[in-house]
């Protein structure tokens, strides 16, 4: 498997990210996963096929909360003010430009003549609508607190869009290159049901979108952006996003053509793909980690004790070699080996069952985990139930549907659950503000914690990369000392995809871009 020569780019100091002109360009080539040219007999049109594991529960950007897939999807249909290549530079997409006036201050030139998949202009006015909408508290938009330092919203002219910040905000050019960012029809959104009739600027105009089965976007005929070497973009004339659940079933259809791009299989699935010529395996640097999120809201988890013995009893690489063969890495946290924040000091209660036992004090603790059906979860669940039998819990497991796992999570109801998020992400506070952030839009655990709150604003607030390196290293040990979250193993994740596919434009986390992607005959 190829390896990327860069997937943790360094954090851009303030000055890069809010200050300087950036030239306007009317044709934005972005690097693509294997290889652009003519894709060796590639052609214009065809319909791409992806295999999905995890249907979104809408498509309206500012109230995803699958951060570690809905972008590929959503990508289909919306674009944003800019983009972030996979080495973390920014090149304008919607916005042609970005000038600063200081460092709270940015004033964005939008791209002339761009209209939204039902007609309606893409102006300073709309942009306006998008951020305003997402910072509107009535909106509850799980993207707010990614705009968080986001004072003022004013339109210039039809075609200057002018922010004003609260306080200087090192990733605000991240956040508006991703689901923030991205731009939505004011008359799609105003029309109701927006979530599941989406309408952007973006490559594909949605078609039909049937639930658990497929999704469909079919190519938009006037799309203003081009390739590097003036082509008209897309090249497909549709994409098909099947959702299926069963690995063993998808990776049968990649093998048969069924599909054409996978978004993921777990290990002992893709190892079989290894010597089949039709199929492409590409390690490009992502990780799926698997972790344990307990509820801190009430007993038993609510006492550090208990929640320790629970870290105890978890023989996280016996997990690992059972859910991923050898296929894994062992992390404390959401760092992988290769991230600027990882610590190898940081280190989780040691595997002592007897000790566990000890500490709950003779009588078991019934607990119930809460899993997705989706292999391995559920092979996961029953070992994690084998293992804290045996260090003195009475756990049962219960295994849920997609949606009703997240809906039991968003109310709390839950002892502890089983979960899995993809790294890295574009910035470390991407992946720990929603989850341990008191105010985070994913805090399952129901945490309330202000020394960890402060660390996550004091990570956030810097672009010192030592300062904030020290933060996300204490965010870790805090996390970890507490036993909020037990963090299991991290099985590899590479990209899947037919040899007839080529052109797959990746973010720095690995979700993907298909305006690029073309099928050889």
């Amino acid at each position: 498997m190829a390896t990327p020569s860069s997937l943790h780019p360094a954090l851009l100091s303030r000055r890069a990210l809010l200050g300087g002109t950036v030239a306007t360009l009317t044709a934005v080539g972005l690097t693509a996963c294997g290889g652009s040219g003519d894709g060796g007999g590639a052609k214009r049109g065809g319909t791409l096929t992806v295999g999905f594991d995890n249907e979104p529960t809408t498509l309206d950007p500012a109230l995803s909360s699958a951060i570690s897939s809905d972008r590929s999807v959503l990508n289909l249909f919306y674009d944003t003010l800019l983009r972030q290549e996979r080495d973390g530079s920014f090149v304008p997409a919607l916005a042609e430009k970005w000038t600063t006036d200081g460092t709270t201050t940015v004033t964005f030139t939008l791209r002339n003549g761009v209209r939204f998949h039902d007609g309606t202009p893409f102006d300073a006015e709309a942009a306006a609508f998008n951020l305003r909408r997402v910072i509107d508290p009535a909106t509850k938009s799980t993207k707010a607190g990614a705009l968080k330092k986001l004072a003022a919203v004013d339109v210039v002219d039809p075609r200057t869009l002018k922010l004003t910040l609260k306080a200087p905000d090192p990733l605000l050019l991240v956040q508006l290159a991703h689901e923030p960012g991205m731009m939505a029809s004011p008359t799609a959104v105003k029309a109701g049901d927006f979530g599941r009739k989406p309408v952007g600027t973006g490559p594909f105009v949605f078609d039909a979108w049937r639930s658990k089965v497929q999704l469909t976007g079919k190519r938009n005929t006037t799309y203003w952006r081009r390739a590097a070497n003036g082509d008209a973009l897309p090249r497909l004339d549709q994409v098909v996003f099947r959702f299926v659940t069963d690995t063993k079933v998808l990776r049968a259809e990649v093998t048969t053509g069924g599909v054409q791009l996978v978004r993921t299989l777990p290990p002992e699935e893709f190892k079989q793909l290894a010597g089949d010529r039709q199929v492409v395996l590409e390690d490009i640097g992502v990780r799926r980690s698997y972790y344990v999120a307990l509820n801190v809201t009430r007993a038993p988890f609510n006492d550090p004790k208990v929640r320790e013995a629970f870290a105890m009893a978890i023989d996280r690489a016996g997990v690992g070699k059972a859910a991923a063969g050898g296929e894994y890495d062992l992390a404390p946290s959401f760092a992988t080996a290769r991230d600027w924040f990882y610590d190898p000091s940081i280190t989780p209660p040691p595997l002592d069952p007897a000790k566990a036992k000890a500490a709950l004090g003779g009588a078991p603790v019934p607990i119930t985990v809460v899993a997705r059906r989706r292999a391995p979860d559920p092979t996961i669940a029953e070992l994690l139930q084998s293992q804290l039998t045996a260090a003195g819990f009475a756990p049962k497991v219960e295994v849920l549907e997609a949606q009703t796992q997240l809906d039991r999570m968003r109310k709390q109801d839950f002892d502890a659950t089983l979960l899995v998020i993809d790294i890295p992400r574009l910035d470390p506070s991407l992946s720990f503000d929603p989850y341990f952030s008191s105010k985070g839009s994913n805090n399952w655990s129901g945490l309330k914690d202000s020394t960890l709150d402060g660390l996550l604003e004091k990570a956030v607030g810097s672009d010192d990369r030592a300062v904030r390196k020290q933060a996300y290293v204490d965010v870790q040990r805090r996390i970890v000392g507490e036993n909020y979250w037990i963090f299991l193993h991290q099985p590899k994740s590479p990209l899947i995809h037919s040899a007839k596919l080529s052109g797959i434009v990746l973010y720095v986390d690995g979700q993907w871009r298909l305006d690029e992607a073309e099928l050889a005959s």
